[in-house]
């Protein structure tokens, strides 16, 4: 059964002076697993600096339940539990429409392995609202690499060589940048604008679904902007840790196939299906000298392309081995 629990914190007057003025953002935490690091997240979340917010917890049909014990020690949050895992795609458009229905202007989605800079939501809101086409936009990203930060944003399309890419070299002064795709692990959406493409692609359920959504949003009119100031450090992999791990082999083959073939562009689709071939045909080659679980990626990434070919998308029920 769905289990929604409502924002725990009365408004008071004072509030409502303050707030005022400030579009109301909506910010959306996605757990299934790393219950730790979801925690980490929402502690993040109440030191940010933006007057008018609120943030869903959703409980994406996690295996051990585990969302409903930590929305309690975070009782000022609303809570969303639904009873079955509908990936990163099905998942944001439950909590996504959840806080349009309860007055969103913006909705903030973050990964549970990701913490937020106080100003950060700030940074992005002010960039928001100088460019009444930005449909979506995005936050630098920080991933820890030993022990320095490994700093990417500004997302790129080869759809030649079919591969999306993260730029690293942006100009910190810069305040808005163009891009044509951002990351899904922080993705600040204009209710509108999500409105006006019809939310995520739930055939992708994991993987490429945000690049996907960026597409269809610069198609409608839309801008992606990265706003360099702002800055979000991401862990990665939380959800899709441990025996999770063959997911992401499963889903980026067969993903990175139903997004180029939906957005290639001319005779580029002939080059971009070879780069892909020659990377299948590369990984059958080695990675059944790699061991149980080289041959466990490899077994993922056959299954990924045997699902394309046969249009078996959405949720895969061929991963439980």
């Amino acid at each position: 059964m769905t289990q929604v629990r409502q924002q725990g914190l009365p408004e008071d007057s004072s509030k409502a002076e303050t707030t005022s003025g400030y579009p109301l953002v909506w910010i959306m935490v996605l757990h299934f697993q790393g219950g730790e690091a979801t925690k980490l997240c929402l502690e993040s979340l109440r030191r940010l600096h933006y007057p008018n917010f609120k943030v869903l917890l959703l409980d994406n049909g996690s295996p051990d339940h585990s969302g409903d014990a930590i929305a309690r020690t975070f009782g000022e949050f609303s809570f969303l539990s639904l009873p079955q895992n509908l990936g990163f795609a099905g998942g944001s458009n439950a909590g996504i429409n959840f806080c349009l229905e309860r007055g969103a202007d913006w909705v903030w989605l973050l990964n549970n392995d990701t913490r937020v800079d106080p100003q950060s939501l700030s940074l992005l809101m002010i960039q928001a609202r100088k460019n009444a086409t930005a449909g979506a936009l995005g936050a630098m990203v920080f991933t820890p690499a030993g022990d320095e930060y490994v700093a990417s944003g500004l997302g790129e399309i080869d759809f030649g060589r079919a591969k999306t890419l993260m730029r690293k070299e942006v100009p910190p002064e810069t305040e808005a940048l163009s891009c044509q795709w951002l990351s899904g692990c922080n993705l600040l959406l204009r209710s509108t604008a999500f409105k006006s493409v019809n939310g995520f692609d739930e055939a992708y359920f994991l993987y490429f679904e945000d690049t996907d959504l960026c597409c269809r949003l610069r198609e409608a009119g839309w801008q992606c902007l990265l706003v360099p100031a702002a800055r979000v450090e991401h862990i990665g992999g939380a959800s899709t840790e441990g025996s999770l791990n063959t997911w992401r082999s499963y889903y980026y083959t067969r993903n990175r196939l139903l997004f180029f073939r939906r957005h290639l562009k001319g005779s580029k689709s002939a080059s971009a299906y070879f780069h892909i071939a020659g990377h299948l045909l590369r990984h059958s080659l080695v990675l059944p000298w790699r061991g149980e679980k080289g041959r466990r990626q490899l077994k993922a990434e056959l299954l990924g392309l045997r699902d394309y070919l046969q249009n078996k998308l959405g949720k895969a029920t061929c991963l439980n081995w």
